[in-house]
């Protein structure tokens, strides 16, 4: 059987590829992927993850979205690849095209409810090595946007839930306030060295916003408040401590301390009543023994270690705190 698409030709550098658009399923018969655990002296792509072909299924279904970017395809011999009058034709078999880039939304045909218009680039005349180089270049020379400016987007896009939103302004809160510790050192849409980036303050502020007192107070400006004091008390706690290389500028350091956000303020509620940074800094005092540039890397034993000495540190006041309750 033979498949006809209208197709543009373009040729550079000594490549040829046609650009058109095609069914889904109608691409799904005529494509294979040449795996490398199914081919260890040939095969160069990745194993299928059939869950990730799913969740494309579902976002097309129930998003009622489009993926314009192109399934990157090379014709083998048996499509018989013909191009004529802006025309182009193939044979349909399973062994016609080899994809190249794309897979898991092209095999994403297999769950979804309705057929879907693919954008595709179709190559012809490709060696096998050039196959593999190409496929090497479409891995390692696009880039993909940074995770830190798509959380920056998402207000823009309507796409952004409740806790998103949330963080978004304590981020904006923390960064641009006169009193913040991190005034001017959180960086938005990018990893910057000496900065924190949106990620990693999420990543750290995340849990304690979801539960505990941060995630009682309903006032947006009381929110800023309570974690900006937060911060101050941590910060006198570090230089207390005579630490010269750590601070809240790195992530292990950061997000250690909101791992016991809720432990240091429920204790000074209970002892004091009240949330300044003077009184969570009495509440902290005890970790100022701790030799926090001892606690070298970014990697989770790191972190592991040093929240689990910060609560050592703590329990003996943590003990008061649940006979006062």
């Amino acid at each position: 059987m033979q498949k006809k698409i209208r197709a543009d030709r373009v040729s550079y550098n000594g490549f040829t590829y046609y650009s058109g658009v095609v069914s889904g399923k109608e691409l799904l018969q005529s494509s294979f992927v040449s795996r490398r655990d199914d081919d260890p002296k040939a095969g160069f792509n990745r194993a299928l993850v059939a869950p990730r072909a799913r969740e494309i299924a579902r976002y097309l279904d129930t998003e009622q979205s489009t993926i314009p970017s192109n399934i990157v395809l090379s014709a083998q011999t048996n499509a018989k690849l013909t191009y004529a009058r802006g025309s182009l034709s193939w044979t349909v078999g399973p062994d016609s095209f080899l994809v190249l880039d794309g897979q898991h939304r092209l095999f994403s045909m297999e769950h979804v409810d309705v057929d879907y218009p693919f954008a595709v680039a179709i190559f012809d005349g490709l060696s096998p090595q050039q196959e593999v180089r190409l496929f090497i270049d479409i891995n390692t020379k696009q880039k993909g946007v940074p995770a830190a400016l798509l959380l920056d987007i998402k207000q823009l896009a309507g796409t952004e839930t409740s806790i998103e939103a949330q963080l978004r302004s304590l981020f904006d809160a923390v960064s641009t306030d006169p009193t913040s510790p991190l005034k001017g050192q959180l960086s938005p849409a990018a990893k910057k060295a000496g900065q924190i980036s949106r990620v990693t303050f999420n990543n750290a502020v995340k849990k304690p916003l979801e539960s505990g007192v941060l995630n009682q107070v309903s006032d947006e400006d009381d929110r800023a408040r309570l974690v900006i004091n937060y911060l101050t008390a941590a910060r006198r706690t570090i230089q207390q401590s005579g630490a010269v290389h750590n601070n809240l500028t790195k992530a292990t350091i950061l997000q250690a301390f909101f791992e016991v956000f809720n432990e240091v303020v429920d204790q000074t509620l209970a002892r004091d009543g009240v949330l300044r940074a003077d009184n969570m800094s009495e509440t902290m005092q005890p970790l100022s023994a701790l030799d926090f540039d001892a606690y070298i890397g970014s990697n989770r034993p790191s972190k592991a270690k040093l929240v689990t000495d910060m609560r050592g540190h703590l329990s003996p006041n943590l003990a008061v705190t649940s006979e006062m309750l």
